[in-house]
């Protein structure tokens, strides 16, 4: 197995995890915005050890600071909508299959903007893989 499908592994289970995290904290009721900067000030702190272990200097053009600012502000409103969902009751056999759908998105703009190639297969794939996620969410 190449690299990158093994860190994808890998970013899937610890993803994967985290999600099921927010499931537990909203069972017990937790105020998103506090959950929100406990979990942001320990990314923030594993960013800060893995720059300081790889010795590298923070470097990030403006134009990506403000990508990274958008995507931290898009982030922010997802987990915080989660949050309060699962805080309201929502179960996350339902929550968890519609969050999910947000790879279709992904996937398209994959497709448009890098105008990766569209193929039969990827196409019934992401069909089969949408219906799946619809399905659990019924």
């Amino acid at each position: 197995m190449n690299t990158p499908i093994v860190l994808a592994f890998i970013s899937l289970i610890c993803g994967g995890l985290a999600t099921f995290f927010w499931k537990i904290a909203g069972r017990n009721q937790v105020y998103s915005p506090s959950y929100m900067v406990v979990e942001t000030l320990v990314f923030c702190g594993v960013a800060i050890i893995i720059h300081a272990v790889q010795r590298h200097p923070f470097e990030l053009s403006n134009k990506m600071t403000v990508l990274a600012s958008i995507g931290g502000i898009l982030a922010a409103i997802s987990v915080y909508t989660i949050l309060v969902a699962f805080r309201l009751g929502g179960q996350g056999s339902v929550i968890f299959p519609i969050i999910s759908l947000g790879i279709v998105v992904s996937v398209v703009l994959s497709f448009v903007v890098y105008r990766e190639p569209i193929t039969s297969s990827k196409l019934l794939g992401l069909g089969l893989g949408a219906s799946a996620i619809i399905a659990l969410s019924t």
